[in-house]
Parts: C-alpha cells; sequence; structure tokens
C-alpha cells in the first residue's frame, strides 16, 4: 500500500477508536440508555462501513492523483 492510503486508514482507525471510546463511557455514564444503543447498533454500524468505504476511494483518489 502506498503512504496516502495508509494515512488514511491510519486515521479512521484512529477515528473509529476514539468515537467508540466515547459511546462506551456515555453507556457507562447511563448518558445513553442500553436499550437506545442496542436499537442503533445496526445503523451505527452502517454508519462506519460507509466512512470506511469512502476513506478507502478517497485514499485511492490521492494516489492516483
Amino acid at each position: 500500500m502506498s503512504t496516502p492510503v495508509v494515512g488514511v486508514l491510519r486515521l479512521v482507525a484512529a477515528l473509529s477508536v476514539v468515537l467508540l471510546g466515547a459511546l462506551a463511557v456515555l453507556v457507562v455514564l447511563d448518558l445513553v440508555p442500553r436499550e437506545l444503543l442496542q436499537t442503533g447498533a445496526v445503523k451505527l454500524l452502517l454508519v462506519l462501513a460507509i466512512i470506511a468505504a469512502v476513506a478507502l476511494v478517497v485514499a485511492l483518489l490521492a494516489r492516483k492523483g
């Protein structure tokens, strides 16, 4: 993999870890009820998949440009 691809993938991975950590803290502090998290889990996974796909496309476009 080239450097732009690796950089974008590392950025996406770092943002994912930060977002999941923040969400976990909100659930532990009962600011977000677990029931709400369970109903939104599928949507959250879909959003993360879309972000990963967009990051991959941007990295590929940056490499060719």
